[in-house]
């Protein structure tokens, strides 16, 4: 009798995912067993309720596996995401630094004209350089003695 109501009771917290260990069980509402020892004392219910959680294990790695939102899975979309996100910024850096070495050398050149040739909005290409740190910064500085 008492055997029939543990596996009803399993088979109920495996359907509700309900972690199963002997004290879970005394602590449900229907259950007839008040102490843990009620299950684990007694060989048969024993097997009973491993079998069932042995059961639970399974089925969790299983939708572990399965779902694609699950914890592990968005942990390493995450740290494969945070792993581009750095390979993009340092890429990013090396092209700037590029960038601001490649216009040195065009200006060096007298070459500026030309470039800005291949830009016809000018302006707004060097706001957004400028804003990707991607101009070189040169300082300007009057010198004495000249004449106007």
């Amino acid at each position: 009798m008492k055997l029939e109501k543990l596996e009803l009771i399993l088979k109920k917290m495996l359907d509700g995912n309900i972690t199963i260990s002997a004290r879970s069980i005394t602590r449900l509402n229907d259950s007839p067993f008040k102490h843990a020892s009620d299950l684990t004392r007694n060989p048969d219910r024993r097997s009973l309720v491993e079998a069932y959680q042995a059961r639970q294990q399974e089925l969790r790695a299983l939708i572990e596996k399965t779902d694609k939102s699950s914890r592990t899975n968005l942990q390493a979309r995450v740290a494969r995401l945070e792993k581009e996100n750095e390979l993009l910024k340092e890429e990013l850096e090396l092209l700037v630094a590029s960038h601001k070495a490649m216009l040195l050398a065009v200006g060096e050149m007298g070459g500026m004209a030309a470039w800005r040739r291949f830009f016809p909005t000018w302006e707004e290409t060097r706001k957004q350089l400028g804003q990707l740190r991607a101009l070189p910064a040169a300082e300007v500085t009057e010198l004495s003695g000249r004449q106007k």
